[in-house]
């Protein structure tokens, strides 16, 4: 076997470790709330936006803030720590809205910080229950540890179908 030979075995090798290393784990992309660390599913998350202009809408629950026009495209606009701890939020230049796409609808989330994208194994995701006593359980899906932290990931279909209910 030549050496070309070898150094291309090795990479195609190198290459399936790698990916069936990348099936035990899951990739969120990390932001705060309140000081809170909180995770989203990297998959669904469509794009970042710094804070633009958001419209407000009569009637609607008072932690959704209103919409945008996304390139021509109305999205609703949740404020998480209203939702979360009743207290409104304050839009920093260091703050962004996380435009998710979930079952062919987008809605964004205003957030303090975006802080990054995270791998973490499957092994150290903890599935929660229903006895969870946080005013915000039924959004939370699981609890993971990055580092010091222990990141809060949030069940997008729950908070679509907050934002669903208030129309």
């Amino acid at each position: 076997m030549d050496q070309e030979t070898l150094l291309t075995s090795l990479a195609e090798k190198t290459k399936m470790e790698q990916e069936s290393d990348l099936g035990d784990l899951e990739q969120f992309l990390t932001f705060t709330i309140d000081k809170e660390f909180f995770g989203i599913r990297l998959l669904l998350v469509h794009e970042i936006l710094k804070p633009v202009l958001i419209t407000r809408i009569p009637n609607v629950d008072d932690y959704i803030l209103g919409v945008i026009n996304l390139r021509g495209e109305i999205i609703p606009i949740v404020d998480l720590k209203k939702r979360f701890h009743g207290t409104d939020s304050e839009i920093f230049p260091i703050s962004r809205i996380i435009v998710i796409m979930l079952d062919e609808k987008r809605i964004g989330i205003l957030v303090d910080e975006v802080k990054q994208v995270v791998k973490i194994q499957k092994d150290f995701i903890s599935y929660t229950t229903d006895d969870l006593s946080l005013n915000y359980s039924k959004m939370v899906e699981s609890v993971s540890r990055y580092e010091d932290h222990l990141v809060l990931n949030l069940d997008l279909e729950q908070i679509v179908d907050f934002v669903s209910s208030a129309k």
